[in-house]
């Protein structure tokens, strides 16, 4: 099943609305695909705070009580000269009816915020998960190129410079032979829809691809997975979104990262 088919019965999933293939098949998907899984955790949570607060039901008979009243609206008893008694029961359903109405105003809102909220969700998993497509069709078009650099040094102070003039901000270059990952150089890319800088090292006979561009976004913890057989992890630091991509085990990979 397909990314997209999934957002569309994630929420009759959740509601136990699926028929039994349509369940399995969105049960496998969820349970293999990260950013699908985490809708899924967002909707449950939006409907675990709407049910904590809790529910009113309509008062009893209030619905009897608002057709008579509107019924006898020709009545001269509530038109010409209403009776004290008239008035008393005018008041009493459209007091009825104002709760009712208010109630109705809270549910109506209550829905607005989850639509909104599922809205805010969706997108933002749709986005996190095309940028991980793009870097790793970005490292994959680079392994199948004559070389995946465009600037060739093991030397941190060659490559850094190399990327001034080319983007709008200084990568973080940094070598890191001495613990298992030499510096092969760098090379400019594109990924989410701008240019960004990728820096690149070896680990035996893997080669990884560091992917930074600018954000405004505060610093985040590595967050790592797995795409087609390559391993990905991504994080934020000092005004830097970072990417790393390989297709080494996720454990090497996640040494790399820390060093960086």
């Amino acid at each position: 099943m397909q990314c997209e088919r999934a957002r569309e019965l994630v929420s009759a999933y959740l509601d136990g609305e699926l028929p039994p293939d349509d369940r399995r098949s969105v049960e496998e998907h969820l349970s293999g695909c990260r950013a699908c899984s985490a809708l899924a955790a967002d909707i449950r949570s939006v409907g675990r705070s709407l049910a904590a607060a809790g529910r009113e039901p309509m008062p009893k008979g209030l619905e009897a009580r608002v057709r008579a009243t509107l019924a006898r609206a020709g009545d001269s008893e509530l038109i010409a000269a209403p009776s004290a008694r008239g008035v008393a029961r005018l008041r009493y359903a459209l007091t009825g009816a104002q709760s009712y109405l208010r109630h109705a105003a809270v549910l109506a809102v209550a829905c607005l915020l989850t639509a909104l909220a599922t809205w805010w969700v969706a997108t933002g998993v749709d986005q996190a998960s095309l940028i991980e497509r793009d870097v790793l069709a970005a490292h994959v078009r680079a392994l199948l190129q004559d070389s995946p650099i465009q600037v060739a040094s093991s030397d941190a102070h060659t490559v850094k410079p190399w990327f001034a003039g080319r983007i709008d901000f200084s990568p973080e270059v940094k070598d890191l032979a001495a613990d298992g990952f030499p510096l092969l150089g760098g090379r400019l890319d594109y990924v989410g829809g701008r240019r960004v800088g990728a820096v690149v090292y070896k680990r035996r006979l893997h080669t990884v691809s560091v992917f930074m561009w600018p954000t405004a976004k505060p610093d985040t913890a590595p967050q790592a997975a797995t795409r087609n057989g390559y391993s990905l992890v991504s994080w934020t630091h000092h005004g830097l979104c970072y990417w790393a991509v390989s297709d080494l085990a996720a454990g090497d990979l996640a040494q790399l990262v820390a060093l960086l």
